[in-house]
């Protein structure tokens, strides 16, 4: 899976809708549907870190490297 799908997902899987994501990285409900939606695919690295903060994960598995690994080693 990539970015746009690992936001999205590990947001419902917390029970959290855009509006609460959105309002807690302070950006629009829409610009949230872009990047969940892969309308806006170079988002700063910055920003990705923010957004695994508030979904309490780690920017690795957002981006979906961890998954990666795990594939390999095993």
């Amino acid at each position: 899976m990539g970015l746009k799908e690992n936001i999205k997902n590990r947001r419902l899987e917390l029970n959290l809708t855009l509006d609460d994501v959105s309002k807690k990285l302070s950006i629009s409900k829409s610009t949230l549907q872009r990047y969940e939606g892969g309308l806006i695919s170079n988002i700063p690295s910055d920003r990705i870190e923010e957004i695994a903060a508030t979904l309490d994960t780690t920017p690795a598995k957002l981006i979906g490297w961890e998954e990666k690994y795990s594939v390999i080693k095993s």
